[in-house]
């Protein structure tokens, strides 16, 4: 799965980032990369939570893709969702 993410520009070069799926190299859990989509050497950031990926991964997969295989995504979606989730954890566990 790859999509552009209206609204997170870079911190670079202000093109829009870049979701992407990635797996870890040890562990081989799925993450949500973002990644600068000009130049992948300006930005690369990773969301790890389990629950929120699958979650995410949930929603994703029950929404018909946009264009062939890519999928929008809305980055406020997924910036609220993760704060939510992540507040759920309690204080210190950001």
């Amino acid at each position: 799965m790859t999509s552009i993410v209206q609204g997170i520009p870079c911190l670079i070069c202000g093109d829009p980032l870049t979701v992407r799926t990635a797996r870890g190299r040890k562990s081989g859990k799925p993450f949500v990369m973002l990644v600068c989509g000009r130049d992948g050497r300006h930005f690369r950031g990773f969301i790890t939570d389990q629950t929120y990926v699958s979650e995410l991964f949930t929603r994703v997969e029950d929404h018909p893709a946009v264009g062939g295989s890519k999928v929008e995504l809305d980055a406020g979606e997924i910036l609220s969702r993760h704060s939510k989730t992540s507040s759920k954890l309690g204080d210190g566990d950001g």
